[in-house]
């Protein structure tokens, strides 16, 4: 995993609110993946891109663009996103 993305995650992530922060970094990653890259986001993250554009206000969308990491990277971060998620919703840790 990108050592960047690493840290900006690590330095978001509200252990109280679990799925908040997974669910706040994926829709970062989809927009940014969506609008800033050339890559496509896998279709069974399930994610629809708004006719809106990206979320610009979003922090994290926003530490994506800052960072300039490759886009293989963010596309990686977003698939150990997706298992995180999956794991959150076995706990029960969803909403």
């Amino acid at each position: 995993m990108n050592k960047d993305l690493k840290t900006e995650f690590q330095l978001t992530y509200d252990k109280d609110d679990a799925w908040g922060s997974c669910m706040q970094w994926l829709f970062a990653v989809c927009d940014y993946l969506t609008f800033e890259t050339d890559e496509y986001v896998p279709d069974h993250w399930q994610f629809k891109a708004s006719p809106f554009g990206a979320n610009e206000d979003c922090l994290n969308y926003q530490a994506l663009k800052e960072l300039d990491v490759p886009s293989k990277d963010v596309l990686h971060f977003g698939s150990l996103l997706i298992r995180f998620s999956e794991l959150l919703k076995r706990k029960g840790l969803d909403y």
